[in-house]
């Protein structure tokens, strides 16, 4: 007999309500680190255990391997996953290319199509189209946003524009481009299927009375986890599994859904009550993972939405002991915030935290190549995740061997101008002028800027520079970050981090533009608070370490024109209310820590040292006016709180304790610009 009290073992309340919440529909908004996924599999646990359902009768689905080998791992450790009459936990695409297997109709032959490009290729082909990698890319992830979204090719046009759809053709071409594609599929009595239509022809198939009554006597409990992730394909298939019954559990986040660009929408988690008007309807709001700090920041953000769905309304409580609070740090520009924040990493390091529970979180792959080289400059062993190293990336290994190969031409004088060459060769990679259309293209474009951008720093440091020389020094810098197989601080994308967590997390280049992208703002609001999902998803990955981080320029050259995001508007982001070490967390009762913000022993990396020396000969030159002592002018805390924080303004200056009216009446405006002119 199995124990009645296992499923319940370690639950908090919530949880046990939807573990033991009766045979039928229930909705779990499950907020960010809240244990959806014991819980979810408690409930499969208890199902069994009542004997309300078989296990070979439990469908469980997600959306990546990962998630779904996660499933099945927790089900295994509780007994009820594996081989035989087990309970199946599949991504969509699995469980409808199995069920394509078993109920596919003889007499029609099918392949699956694995790489989809070469027929798009010829598709754009055949409208007369000069594409590229990138432009291929784009058009495949078209066709899939509309197949996923049930948009066939003869509306595609129309819907592409309501929607405004950033496409690297016009969308009358892309219609073109994807009816074609569709036609090619099809041979005869052969037809290539690829991953979208595996979706398609499964939920087809369960229109034959014959297949759905097969189906349905053999599964009769579905669970869906992510359910904010689901595209109207999907649920059109999970329809089809249901038929009239209702034995289904889903769990989201509607404040994580950020794939809408892929056909995603929360629509069908926040309108399940109305579909359900008897379904169990239960929120998971205990933050297990994260430190009350990190959780208070990250329902500050999401709660700065103007209109929120009740579905939406989920403020997480943090369960941890506290921790120190989320650090922000402003910087002059790209390169000083990769240096900035290597030194901040490797202080973490050094205080104990591994390698592998540090990640650095940016908006697009593109903006890796400074961190990548600003770790590797201090010693730290890095991976990229869901794109590859900087240097590894197709367009900068064709950009490297066009440019070596240029360098080895006897036929250029001897003083060229190595940047206008530089140019030169990357522009029929896709350098320009201007951005791109298109999202494959335009990462093709970042990347060959970035690639610039570290040229222009080279021939900054070293005026004159010959091509050979500036080509040898990015063979180096290549050779130097090639690190296979080493385990180390996580480089990724806030896409990429989505159900990932460490122990330090640092989100960088939050700057407009960035974070929201361009493109969101110029789609609208509903894009914009995508990106504020996004921005969400990177503050609640981080266990116990935050650091938030932006930069005024690209270059130190440039003029401060950037603004930090949006999304920090309002929220006080001052780390010594807390009366914590903004360092270790630690809480400060000594009163000069409590001025400097962190315990003496704590050390600020990337401190200016420059504006530290010259506070310090400011200080003493004052004192002697006076004919008093140093610290009867400004204390070292005061100096140390002055050098780490850059007041910008009154409001700054004041808010460092024992700065007060008296100190701001005499020194406030000296002060203030001696931090404007470092």
């Amino acid at each position: 007999m199995p124990d009645p009290h296992r499923v319940l073992d370690g639950l908090d309340p919530e949880q046990q309500r939807a573990v033991l919440a009766p045979r039928g529909p229930v909705c779990v908004l499950a907020g960010a680190g809240t244990g959806k996924t014991r819980t979810i599999t408690r409930r499969i646990a208890h199902l069994i255990d009542s004997g309300q359902v078989n296990p070979g009768q439990v469908l469980a689905v997600t959306f990546t391997t990962r998630a779904a080998g996660e499933l099945r791992a927790r089900l295994r450790s509780l007994g009820i996953a594996g081989p035989g009459n087990s309970v199946q936990a599949q991504t969509f695409h699995a469980a409808a290319l199995r069920q394509l297997r078993y109920f596919w109709p003889r007499g029609l032959s099918w392949e699956l199509l694995d790489h989809k490009l070469p027929v798009v290729a010829r598709a754009a082909d055949h409208v007369g189209l000069t594409t590229t990698t990138e432009s291929l890319r784009d058009l495949a992830s078209e066709i899939e946003w509309a197949k996923g979204s049930l948009i066939g090719p003869a509306d595609y046009a129309s819907r592409a524009a309501a929607e405004a759809r950033d496409t690297p053709f016009p969308h009358d071409v892309v219609a073109r481009v994807f009816d074609g594609y569709e036609t090619a599929k099809r041979n005869g009595s052969h037809l290539l299927l690829d991953f979208d239509d595996l979706i398609i022809y499964a939920g087809e198939l369960l229109r034959e009375p014959a297949a759905a009554t097969d189906f349905r006597s053999r599964y009769r409990c579905f669970v869906v986890d992510e359910y904010q992730d689901i595209t109207p394909v999907q649920q059109l298939l999970l329809d089809a599994w249901l038929g009239e019954r209702d034995n289904l559990t889903v769990v989201g986040d509607a404040n994580q859904t950020i794939y809408s660009f892929a056909g995603a929408t929360a629509r069908y988690l926040l309108e399940f009550t109305r579909r359900y008007p008897d379904a169990t309807l239960v929120r998971l709001e205990r933050d297990y993972r994260s430190t009350p700090e990190v959780v208070s920041l990250a329902n500050q953000v999401i709660g700065a939405t103007a209109e929120r769905s009740p579905g939406t309304r989920l403020e997480l409580i943090g369960q941890r002991p506290r921790g120190p609070v989320p650090r922000p740090a402003e910087f002059a520009d790209d390169l000083r915030e990769a240096s900035g924040v290597a030194a901040q990493v490797k202080h973490l390091i050094n205080a104990g935290t591994a390698p592998s529970e540090v990640a650095v979180l940016y908006r697009v792959n593109a903006q890796s190549e400074r961190f990548e080289e600003a770790l590797t400059g201090a010693g730290i062993p890095y991976q990229v995740r869901g794109s590859e190293a900087f240097f590894t990336r197709t367009e900068i290994v064709q950009a490297m061997r066009k440019l070596a190969a240029t360098a080895e031409r006897d036929d250029l004088p001897h003083d060229v101008d190595a940047t206008r060459v530089v140019r030169a060769v990357l522009a029929p990679l896709g350098l320009s002028e201007s951005e791109p259309a298109g999202p494959h293209a335009k990462a093709r474009w970042e990347s060959l800027r970035a690639l610039m951008s570290v040229v222009d720093e080279l021939v900054a440091d070293e005026p004159g520079i010959t091509l050979q020389r500036l080509v040898t020094e990015l063979t180096l810098r290549a050779e130097e970050r090639h690190t296979p197989g080493q385990a180390g601080v996580t480089l990724a994308s806030l896409h990429a981090a989505k159900g990932l967590e460490w122990d330090a997390v640092f989100l960088v280049g939050l700057t407009e533009g960035s974070v929201p992208i361009t493109q969101a703002v110029e789609r609208g609001d509903d894009a914009i608070e995508e990106e504020r999902r996004l921005f969400y998803v990177g503050i609640t990955r981080a266990r116990e370490h935050l650091y938030l981080s932006w930069s005024l320029s690209r270059s130190g050259a440039g003029r401060a024109t950037r603004r930090r995001t949006r999304f920090l508007d309002g929220i006080d982001l001052d780390p010594r209310r807390s009366g914590r070490c903004t360092v270790c967390g630690a809480e400060l009762v000594n009163p000069e820590s409590r001025v400097r913000g962190r315990c003496a022993s704590c050390r600020i990396e990337g401190r200016d040292e420059g504006l530290m020396s010259a506070l310090r000969t400011w200080r003493a030159d004052r004192a002697r006016r006076r004919g008093v002592r140093e610290g009867a002018i400004l204390t070292d805390a005061m100096l140390d709180a002055i050098a780490e924080q850059r007041p910008a303004d009154v409001g700054s200056l004041v808010a460092i304790p024992g700065i007060g009216s008296v100190k701001l009446e005499e020194f406030g405006d000296e002060l203030l610009e001696l931090v404007k002119r470092r």
